[in-house]
């Protein structure tokens, strides 16, 4: 099934937020390739579809359950060398990106917590026959480490966010003084994010 005949058959997808802005044949297929298989396999946990955006470089696909949410994104711009995903669990608003910087968490933080063994972090971006595999082994990833997540269990995420988030530094702004001269201070809204979640 491809992209389009996805939200042509699925009923489901009324109230999908979809962007297409000349997508790549590679996030096409990446997309729909996610779709299909992280979709059934989160679907049972009672997380719904709600947003995709699909453009030359970059895939971002949004699940939502109340105030949960699992964002899948890609990136093949060519200054993001090496080309990766990433499968990222957050909670609240995933829309604005100092409140999902600060309030979410990249699956293999959770899996390095849970297995300082695992074998993870971000994935390769997979091309044509390998994308398949790679998803899957993903979804696999996803219910194996993010399971207690999936089913309403926040006291892992809560301590993998506390912990990254303590040891962020806030964004930093660099201006100029009354004398022309350039300070660099702490971006306040990055401080009061990095306070409410660390």
């Amino acid at each position: 099934m491809n992209f389009w005949d996805f939200f042509k058959r699925n009923k489901k997808s009324e109230g999908v937020i979809v962007k297409t802005k000349k997508p790549s044949r590679e996030q096409l297929l990446f997309s729909d390739t996610v779709l299909e298989l992280v979709g059934s396999a989160i679907e049972v946990y009672g997380f719904s579809l709600r947003k995709v955006v699909v453009e030359t470089y970059i895939t971002s696909i949004v699940y939502r359950k109340d105030k949960r949410y699992i964002k899948v994104n890609s990136t093949t711009y060519p200054r993001d060398y090496p080309y990766c995903y990433n499968i990222v669990l957050g909670e609240g608003d995933s829309e604005n990106f100092i409140e999902s910087d600060w309030n979410s968490i990249a699956l293999w933080a959770l899996a390095k917590t849970m297995d300082t063994g695992a074998n993870i972090s971000s994935y390769n971006f997979p091309y044509e026959d390998k994308v398949s595999s790679s998803i899957k082994k993903a979804s696999g990833d996803l219910l194996k480490y993010g399971e207690s997540f999936l089913a309403g269990d926040l006291t892992a995420f809560y301590e993998v966010r506390k912990t990254i988030n303590q040891q962020r530094e806030p964004y930093k702004i660099h201006l100029p003084d009354k004398n022309g001269n350039y300070k660099t201070i702490d971006d306040p809204m990055s401080v009061k994010q990095k306070r409410k979640y660390s």
